[in-house]
């Protein structure tokens, strides 16, 4: 038994009261819940209770949480942070890897340059990290402008603050010690800079195919 017009758009007026506003996962939501009910409706369930005992099945997923990967500040329902954790639990311990191997490695093997070379790579090294830096702000700037929220939007808000790990090796300190050699502390914001930028890139392309695939839906 199929719902009307109007008993669907009472479950998306349920989904939007419990904050379920990304449209990659709403829709999904949207399916299993019209499903459900309609499955209990064959079942000679009025259309009311049938809407309420599904409410009641799904309830504890729409409890607010949060998780270790995002911090306490980032809360969703329990449906979008089970989803977003799933998809950044690998670029997780990718940027954690690309600040303590270097640091662990650098400060056991020293790497020295000569003068000139170690002006030139602290050159290069800064460059390639401003360009980063203007990508991580373009990136801040385009989420924040759109009207539409995904699953990768929320996970790209909680890596906003990894701008940091470009700012400390840009503004502050060297990459080199007095001795020419790389120092491994701001080499390991380095890399993870640059790896949270690959992360941000990464959702922000996400961001937009999701964007384009579910433009249709209106919340």
């Amino acid at each position: 038994m199929e719902l009307t017009k109007a008993q669907i758009e009472k479950v998306e007026n349920f989904l939007t009261a419990k904050n379920i506003i990304y449209v990659d996962i709403r829709l999904e939501i949207l399916d299993h819940i019209v499903s459900d009910i309609e499955n209990l409706m064959v079942k000679n369930y009025t259309f009311e209770n049938a809407f309420k005992t599904t409410i009641i099945k799904w309830k504890n997923n729409f409890k607010e949480t949060s998780s270790f990967y995002f911090g306490i500040l980032y809360s969703e329902s329990k449906l979008v942070i089970k989803k977003a954790v799933k998809m950044f639990k690998p670029f997780f311990f990718l940027y954690m890897s690309a600040y303590f191997l270097p640091v662990i490695f650098l400060n056991k093997f020293l790497i020295n340059f000569s003068e000139n070379t170690a002006v030139f790579l602290n050159g290069f090294l800064k460059s390639i990290t401003a360009l980063c830096f203007l990508y991580f702000i373009f990136i801040i700037i385009k989420v924040l402008q759109s009207k539409t929220k995904t699953t990768y939007s929320f996970v790209l808000k909680t890596q906003y603050l990894g701008i940091i790990l470009l700012v400390i090796p840009l503004f502050i300190g060297n990459y080199f010690n007095d001795k020419e050699s790389l120092n491994g502390i701001f080499i390991g914001f380095l890399l993870a800079g640059w790896s949270v930028t690959y992360i941000c890139h990464y959702f922000y392309k996400k961001h937009k195919e999701a964007i384009k695939k579910y433009k249709t839906i209106s919340i």
